[in-house]
């Protein structure tokens, strides 16, 4: 067995080890109760994690104490508007002062960067089994079992690779990066010999894919897919559905792990018991995970937009859109589209950015806007050109600027995204648009 084949098998045991069954039992359970036992639940959760914070952690002690609250302040959720929001620039600049616990004893982790400027976070073991069981439970419930054979295809893999099977996880992972009209026969094969029973992807990944072999005139049977980290469309669904004859069950999360949603219907998500509090306003959410003992985020406001499907009252939020995950794609000469290139960002020796952004206006070229930091060095910005030449291609042409606060782009809700696509919507839709047309003849 080689280095990856022991990693894998290794890492697999870690995530479905005695700690992710337990979990999994109490899951399970959650399912089953009354709700007025799952609020009283999730009224001891939250005072809890309140307290929690108050007694351990070095950065809410202090915040806590100036705005007059003391240990015993909050008895229930009702109590929730005492407590002060904190944001994203509280995480950035206090990342140590809000552990609860020795930093030895914490995994670290990062968002997934949709400003450009990733947050580092910690995550405990106990949070880590958690969010899989949480995840598989899931999955579960929608006709995955563990050791189902899956295709992968979420950024796992570089440009220079096409694909990799964890055979620990009967798992074969597709690059992301190579979904291209070249490489579609490839990729075609490699599942169609496979036959796998689910697919786990973006849903930019699942479009590009169905895009293109609908383009070949190919299809494939891939009975359940399990889209995530990006908002699904409606033409999106449409054409995966039709191409790859899938059933597709949506996941909204965030990388900080405060919040999550499963879709239980096309038209319809629940947040997902007992995970975190949600707090829903007109043009944000405030999010209070309750999974993350060590790293807690109270509070923590979240610049999506939910319109919900429910009152106040629900103990359980229900919605029929997220919105705020739009993913714009980065075309290439060729045509090809690459998306979710926060992944660049997700390094070590990617640091001292305030946030960035990645505008197209021609086909393989972007300009890469920066507002670096204090201590932002040449070599930050020689590995980040060197992560995205990694990801698009050596011919792909970045013209890089450092910006102003003020030249940074806003979409028309005011919202700051990594990426802004500036072609001509006419030639860069006009593929899927025709293809939604033949699907809506037949």
């Amino acid at each position: 067995m080689n280095y990856r084949g022991i990693r894998d098998f290794f890492l697999s045991k870690i995530k479905f080890g005695y700690g992710f069954e337990k979990e999994l039992k109490r899951i399970e359970q959650l399912y089953s109760i009354s709700e007025s036992r799952l609020e009283e639940l999730k009224n001891q959760e939250f005072v809890n994690q309140y307290r929690n914070a108050f007694l351990h952690s070095k950065f809410y002690n202090h915040l806590y104490r100036k705005n007059g609250l003391q240990q015993s302040s909050v008895q229930s959720i009702v109590d929730a508007e005492k407590i002060p929001i904190i944001t994203k620039e509280d995480i950035r600049n206090h990342v140590d002062d809000l552990l609860t616990t020795n930093r030895l004893m914490v995994y670290k982790a990062f968002t997934s960067g949709t400003t450009g400027s990733p947050l580092k976070l910690y995550r405990d073991y106990a949070s880590i089994c958690k969010e899989y069981a949480y995840d598989y439970h899931y999955q579960r419930i929608h006709g995955y079992q563990l050791g189902d054979k899956v295709i992968s295809i979420k950024g796992d893999l570089f440009k220079d690779e096409l694909y990799r099977f964890d055979k620990s996880l009967n798992t074969l992972h597709l690059s992301s990066y190579n979904l291209n009209q070249k490489n579609i026969v490839k990729y075609y094969q490699l599942i169609r010999d496979f036959q796998p029973k689910v697919v786990k992807a973006y849903p930019s990944s699942l479009h590009i894919l169905s895009v293109e072999l609908y383009k070949k005139g190919l299809e494939l049977n891939i009975p359940i897919a399990f889209t995530s980290s990006e908002v699904l469309h409606d033409f999106q669904r449409r054409i995966i559905e039709k191409v790859l004859h899938s059933t597709i069950w949506d996941w909204y999360g965030n990388s900080e792990r405060t919040i999550a949603m499963g879709q239980v219907k096309e038209d319809l998500y629940q947040d997902i018991p007992l995970y975190g509090h949600i707090e829903v306003k007109e043009d944000y959410i405030i999010t209070t995970g309750f999974i993350n003992k060590s790293f807690p985020l109270i509070r923590y406001r979240i610049d999506d937009v939910i319109k919900l499907k429910c009152d106040s009252s629900c103990i359980r939020c229900c919605t029929s859109r997220i919105l705020g995950r739009d993913n714009q794609y980065i075309v290439l000469k060729d045509g090809q589209q690459i998306g979710l290139l926060d992944h660049a960002f997700n390094f070590d020796n990617i640091q001292n950015i305030l946030a960035a952004q990645i505008v197209q206006k021609v086909p393989g070229e972007m300009n890469l806007n920066l507002i670096p930091d204090h201590g932002f060095t040449d070599n930050n910005k020689k590995e980040l050109l060197r992560n995205l030449k990694v990801l698009l291609g050596e011919d792909f042409i970045i013209h890089y600027r450092e910006i102003t606060d003020e030249e940074i782009i806003l979409s028309k809700s005011g919202k700051f995204n990594l990426m802004v696509s500036q072609l001509d919507s006419s030639k860069k839709d006009g593929t899927t648009q025709k293809i939604l047309s033949e699907i809506e003849r037949t």
